[in-house]
């Protein structure tokens, strides 16, 4: 144990030479990570960026350093950064091999991750991009880590067992079109299909991942390519889809499953499974940079503020990245109420205020989901308008856990980073197999009609 701490010492103090006037823009030991919750009070502003994370590839280094320094203490290498491992941190910083490579004035010593202390810590990694730092607020706010079970979105009132049996149940469900989610972007089985999608791809790649990871409910996992999601789908054939309304196909088998306990949890697990190949992950981020996902509808938002006379910037990018993931986004739409916003706004209005004016207006159609959309919304502005925040809006960002794009090193100063948006994707269900009769009834009508539960007296 001691001749392994020497040479992680030596290791850090001979590094690979950063020095304090090598560090950073002009001199200044940018921050790439910090904790901004409360240091006292309640947990807040944790970011979340995964198993197979910067966070926790810094995480496991931070361990290495505290170690090497005398400290037997260390951390959970988890993804998630709160205050553990700020505190961590500020116990490296601190450490005299390390604190001697640091610039002065690095806000390392507070316990934030810098440039410089990224060398240190990891010499042989480039420190992470603007584009990678933003998903530790996404994975934070979606809360699907893509090593982690798939979440199903059925009876949010009563996860754990619908019974059938029982009479009158109820069963609420507050995002219909979802069925299923995983991943960090929240791919969904539903309306916009990403799952289904992904899945193609892992199957075209090695059709055994998907025999790996489900097991005996391979076949069924295999079942959904073939299912339509309703009667608004493109290339239905007529009929086809009406039959079932507009729950489709889809949403009726995965209701099956959801009902059957034992397979759901297979199914989860199975989702957990396969996105802990690499292989998939790259698969997963291929599908959300194409045309039809995510990278298609950041390109709209860049694209509209560019024609309005707007150069986007970092927390712009990191806001329409986050839109993205969450809403629809159509660019008629973008750019109508862009013209609205632009239109009140003093001349030369900061970027902060064009977000939040575009946020005001941008409104999800769910009811039930706009203070989390507002929450999510308001990290994305209240650095630069934190005391103009109305009651509503501080409520709604508290409620989404107190993140903030400035801790993931995101500024304004900064423009957009660039974006490769790929083909669209030409992924469709087949169609050949319809659903069948037994397969539906599987799914009991409360399920497919949600209702909220009775308010108690």
């Amino acid at each position: 144990m001691v001749i392994a701490r020497a040479a992680i010492l030596v290791a850090l103090t001979l590094g690979s030479g950063v020095r304090a006037d090598q560090a950073g823009e002009a001199g200044v030991d940018r921050v790439l990570y910090r904790y901004t919750g409360d240091p006292a009070g309640e947990a807040s502003g944790v970011l979340v960026d995964g198993a197979t994370g910067q966070i926790a590839r810094l995480q496991h280094a931070v361990n290495l350093a505290l170690l090497a320094c005398g400290e037997e203490a260390g951390i959970a290498t988890d993804g998630m950064f709160g205050r553990q491992t700020q505190s961590a941190l500020e116990r490296v910083a601190a450490c005299p091999p390390i604190a001697a490579r640091l610039p002065e004035g690095s806000e390392a010593a507070q316990g934030a991750v810098t440039e410089a202390l990224w060398s240190v810590l990891l010499p042989a990694l480039p420190p992470p991009d603007a584009r990678m730092r933003m998903r530790a607020l996404l994975l934070a706010f979606e809360g699907t880590d893509i090593t982690r079970g798939a979440a199903w979105n059925f009876c949010q009132n009563n996860r754990e067992v619908y019974d059938a049996s029982t009479i009158d149940q109820p069963c609420f469900t507050n995002d219909p079109a979802s069925y299923l989610t995983w991943g960090p972007n929240g791919a969904t089985a539903g309306h916009g299909h990403e799952i289904l999608s992904i899945l193609a791809r892992v199957e075209a790649l090695d059709t055994r991942l998907i025999d790996s990871a489900f097991g005996d409910e391979a076949a069924p996992v295999r079942r959904m390519f073939d299912l339509r999601f309703g009667n608004a789908e493109e290339g239905a054939e007529p009929g086809q889809a009406d039959r079932w309304g507009r729950d489709g196909e889809l949403r009726r088998y995965l209701c099956g499953v959801y009902l059957d306990l034992p397979r759901r949890e297979i199914w989860s697990q199975g989702f957990a499974r396969l996105g802990q190949n690499p292989a998939v992950q790259a698969l997963y981020e291929a599908v959300y940079e194409s045309a039809s996902f995510d990278g298609g509808k950041i390109r709209v938002f860049l694209n509209a503020w560019r024609d309005a006379g707007l150069e986007p910037t970092e927390i712009d990018f990191a806001f329409f990245a986050d839109r993205a993931a969450h809403t629809r986004v159509r660019n008629v739409e973008v750019r109508r109420i862009l013209r609205r916003v632009l239109a009140a706004l003093p001349e030369g209005a900061l970027p902060a205020q064009v977000r939040r004016g575009y946020a005001r207006v941008a409104r999800v159609t769910n009811a039930s989901q706009r203070s989390a959309r507002l929450g999510r919304d308001v990290a994305y502005y209240i650095d630069a308008l934190e005391d103009r925040l109305t009651r509503a809006e501080h409520h709604a960002w508290e409620a989404r856990g107190a993140r903030r794009a400035s801790a993931v090193g995101l500024s304004d100063a900064r423009p957009a980073p660039e974006l490769q948006v790929g083909p669209p994707d030409g992924w469709r269900a087949t169609g050949l197999r319809p659903l069948t009769e037994a397969e539906a009834a599987l799914c009991p009508a409360p399920v497919l009609n949600p209702r909220r539960p009775p308010a108690r007296s």
